[in-house]
């Protein structure tokens, strides 16, 4: 090949000619090694930059090569198959020859960086291929960006001091739980009489202000059930029970809301805001009688096996929140002796599959719809934070899993896939198809990791038990948000580089 002969290319990675029997040829020879320059640099937390030089002596062997699979197969007209001149094949296919060479040698030096260096990406390059030329002359070269595995020590562990909330279940717990579960099936009814009281319906107006007393937004004939914190979709209401108890239709009662953390508007973000709430009607609950006729339409012969199958209920809620609690005192010990940052954008990038895992994590915890509405919008609300949590842990438990050699293995997730379907009297297949029209089956597979992880670490801590402290308050969740959209609110130009860098990925 001349250096005069031109090699231009426009042809991308993915629409290369290819020839099985070559590659099953190929396959079966020793790979060999490209002579490439590679200067590697920190460029933020968990991101590498790559700049990588091809010489021309690399480019040349495999111009060669890739010529003389067109060169075998060429149809020229007045040749037969493989009898063109080299000339007159490489003046016929430059384009699809020079495609294939730019190819080749992207995939060979990305094969061999991730061999020599093992950078560990936890995302696909960020590379612009159809930025990348093949020179006339001179060495080919092209930059990268690659998102990496956070680098640290291996936490100790071993010998961390948590404590196991320990509650036994008491009959006074079944009867508000079994109250509670009827409640599904009461009718909402109009309250006449009294004022509001914990677990009455209001139909009221929010009016939202910001911090300097102007309008932010209002919320108009909502009905929501009054409970001791109201959430919505972008923050809470700590004192929502106790400041509107007692209240009557055509009242307005003042309260304080937390906005969440990720909300669009910067300036708002974590602050505390007045809201006005205008009461124009109050309905009570009317529960059903649990007579024959009734249980038997809920699928029990007594009310005694409704009894038991609403302890065995508490018994897998109580559970999970004990392992959640110890959970948490290991990965807080974990996170404080091994800091490392994130970078946001991956953080950002990854909000929306946190919210679906946490809400799958809670199904299978056996918790009420109410309940995952609440935890959904509390997550929603403080995405960012939340989301960073869970990565940080996701990359502690990972490191202690590699060190370990702990795996997933198919039986791990055919088995939790059993034991959900068990819990839920779901099929195990439509659990299956659930999983997977969700894109769920990595997160599945990620929970059980974890928890292979945690149990692991179970056996090397020291755990006292101690009696549980009831801490948890009913929580009513609305749908709206207190702040306007996000396309309503200009980002402030901090803020502008995060958004923009979730939205390219």
């Amino acid at each position: 090949m001349s250096s005069g002969e031109e090699h231009e290319t426009s042809v991308s990675v993915t629409d290369q000619p290819s020839d099985e029997a070559a590659a099953q040829d190929q396959s079966e020879k020793p790979k060999r090694k490209l002579e490439i320059d590679v200067h590697i640099a920190d460029v933020g937390p968990c991101k590498k930059h790559l700049k990588v030089t091809i010489p021309r002596t690399e480019i040349e062997h495999q111009f060669n090569e890739s010529l003389g699979t067109f060169q075998k197969d060429a149809h020229v007209p007045g040749f037969r198959p493989g009898h063109a001149p080299k000339q007159l094949v490489i003046k016929r296919f430059k384009k699809e020859v020079s495609g294939q060479v730019k190819s080749s040698i992207l995939m060979a030096s990305l094969e061999q960086i991730d061999a020599d260096y093992k950078l560990n990406p936890i995302t696909q390059p960020q590379l612009d291929v159809d930025a990348i030329t093949l020179p006339d002359e001179g060495p080919m070269s092209f930059e990268m960006d690659v998102e990496v595995r956070p680098e640290f020590a291996l936490p100790a562990y071993e010998g961390l001091k948590v404590k196991r909330p320990v509650k036994e279940i008491s009959n006074s717990d079944v009867e508000a739980q079994l109250k509670s579960f009827l409640e599904r099936y009461a009718q909402v009814v109009p309250k006449l009489e009294g004022t509001a009281e914990i677990g009455d319906y209001l139909t009221a107006d929010l009016k939202f202000h910001r911090p300097d007393g102007a309008p932010l937004s209002e919320v108009k004939e909502t009905q929501f059930r009054l409970q001791p914190e109201l959430r919505f979709q972008d923050g809470h209401i700590p004192s929502m029970g106790k400041v509107l108890a007692g209240v009557k239709p055509g009242e307005t009662r003042e309260v304080e809301a937390q906005l969440g953390t990720s909300i669009p508007d910067p300036e708002l973000r974590g602050k505390t805001v007045k809201v006005d709430v205008v009461v124009h009607d109050l309905k009570q609950l009317r529960l059903p009688e649990a007579n024959a006729s009734f249980l038997e339409r809920i699928g029990f012969d007594s009310l005694d096996e409704l009894r038991d199958a609403v302890r065995s209920s508490l018994q897998r809620r109580y559970a999970s929140q004990q392992r959640q609690a110890v959970r948490r005192q290991i990965m807080d010990a974990l996170i404080a002796e091994t800091p490392f940052d994130l970078p946001p954008d991956l953080v950002s990038r990854q909000e929306r599959s946190t919210t679906a895992r946490l809400v799958s994590e809670l199904r299978q915890g056996g918790y009420s719809d109410n309940d995952i509405r609440a935890r959904e919008a509390e997550v929603r609300a403080n995405a960012h934070e939340i989301t960073l949590r869970s990565l940080k842990e996701f990359f502690l438990l990972a490191k202690i899993a590699e060190a370990e050699g702990i795996e997933v293995e198919q039986d791990d997730i055919d088995m939790e896939i059993e034991a959900l379907a068990a819990r839920t009297d779901e099929s195990a297949r439509r659990i299956r198809a659930r999983l997977e029209k969700e894109g769920l089956g990595e997160s599945l597979a990620t929970q059980i990791l974890e928890r292979k992880v945690l149990d692991h670490i179970l056996t090397r801590v020291e755990i006292t038990d101690e009696a549980a402290v009831e801490t948890e308050s009913a929580v009513e969740t609305l749908d709206q948000t207190a702040t306007p959209a996000a396309e309503d609110v200009a980002p402030a130009a901090e803020d502008a580089a995060p958004a923009d860098a979730a939205t390219e990925s």
